[in-house]
């Protein structure tokens, strides 16, 4: 890989017992290469030194919002550690790595230097629990326990007073309030993009009226009197709009004070990417990093489109951030795209991955659980999208999820 070249990126929050994001996990994968000997050579191996040269060149605080990064730290990166300020990062002890009398030292030494240090993927095996008095966090990835049940028993064994333990892989809400019980404090996973579907039970009033909302934006033969009448009659949804419109625009001499006017100069689509994120967060039983989640997907779809000119950038948006709409709703992906009454392109791509955009939603998916391999890089190559495109188009939508977030 070439030293101007990033590697694939991708970013996983990591949660507390209140479901805020407290920081994030990175992860990256160098780009890969035409060969299959080389793809199953790199497919699962993780190289520290690179995400710390990408992350450190793109700024971890475009990445991380100013919370910690969790970052894999491997034997050697124990003995020279990075130039990175310890209050932005978080050092993960991969599990292979020994008690010996050397990276005790290495550790200790980063312990001095203000970095917490969290232990990956503890499973008690015995090098590990040796290692235990020397870290602020235990990571307990739940694939490799035999059962959940065991999560239990283990943080009563090896708890002590300042030791915080982390569940990873954590991907159903069952499998949270488990975790939460028996002591972890602190959460990784997709459980909260997860709908909680409860089979005869109708959708909530609060809910059903951002379905129709959103079904209203979404229609494609409605006019501009459309769109413009169904947001006035949102007074909140209208006063955030202009509140979004105001801070955004540039060279305007005066404020803008009617919705007819806001369309006029964001242009209809931008107005309805704009309704869509904020109809979602008005929806307050979610958790904000669901909305994240869909803002950060809907960018990174809106990008990738924009590579390759098969697919509608606004639409392509909607898609990324209708993809957790069933979690938003807690009813299935199907009555969603019933509900909303979606063109059949779009559907076919939420429901089964078809399609031009399912070819890209499918690749978001696949870099937010940094699940590289499992992108159809050959058909998306035809679409103009590489893993060198992808990870320009990720930097930019992290970028752009930042400052709508902090904007709406």
């Amino acid at each position: 890989m070439s030293k101007t070249e990033l590697p694939l990126l991708a970013r996983q929050p990591i949660l507390d017992h209140n479901l805020q994001i407290t920081g994030y996990e990175l992860l990256c994968r160098p780009l890969p290469q035409d060969d299959q000997q080389w793809q199953e050579a790199n497919g699962d191996y993780a190289t520290s030194e690179v995400v710390i040269g990408a992350y450190q060149e793109l700024g971890f605080d475009k990445v991380t919002g100013g919370l910690p990064a969790f970052i894999n730290f491997t034997r050697n990166w124990l003995f020279n550690p990075p130039m990175v300020s310890a209050n932005i990062l978080v050092a993960e002890i991969l599990e292979y790595v020994h008690a010996d009398e050397q990276t005790i030292g290495a550790i200790e030494k980063l312990r001095r230097l203000n970095y917490q240090i969290a232990l990956d993927d503890f499973i008690a095996e015995p090098h590990q629990i040796d290692l235990l008095p020397y870290v602020d966090i235990v990571k307990v990835d739940l694939l490799r326990l035999d059962h959940i049940d065991q999560l239990t028993p283990m943080i009563r064994q090896y708890q002590r007073p300042g030791l915080t333990w982390l569940a990873e892989k954590v991907e159903t809400p069952e499998e949270y309030e488990r975790c939460r019980e028996a002591g972890c404090t602190l959460f990784q996973g997709y459980f909260f993009a997860k709908p909680v579907i409860m089979y005869g039970r109708r959708i909530p009033d609060n809910k059903a009226t951002v379905l129709q909302l959103l079904s209203t934006l979404n229609d494609p033969e409605a006019s501009i009197d459309d769109v413009a009448r169904v947001l006035q009659s949102e007074p909140q949804l209208s006063f955030r709009l202009l509140q979004l419109i105001n801070s955004a625009a540039v060279g305007i001499a005066t404020e803008v004070t009617s919705i007819s006017r806001a369309i006029m100069l964001a242009g209809l689509d931008r107005m309805k990417t704009w309704a869509n994120v904020l109809s979602l967060g008005q929806l307050s039983d979610k958790p904000a990093v669901l909305r994240e989640q869909a803002v950060l997907r809907g960018f990174l779809a809106q990008n990738l489109a924009r590579l390759g000119g098969q697919a509608e950038e606004h639409t392509a948006f909607t898609l990324g951030l209708f993809s957790v709409l069933d979690a938003f709703m807690d009813v299935t992906m199907e009555e969603v795209c019933e509900r909303l009454k979606l063109p059949p392109d779009l559907s076919e791509a939420l429901l089964h991955h078809s399609g031009s955009y399912g070819e890209i939603l499918k690749l978001v998916v696949s870099n937010e659980m940094a699940d590289w391999p499992d992108a159809n890089w050959q058909a998306l190559s035809v679409m103009g999208i590489t893993p060198h495109t992808t990870v320009s188009a990720y930097q930019q939508a992290l970028i752009d999820t930042r400052e709508l977030m902090r904007q709406s």
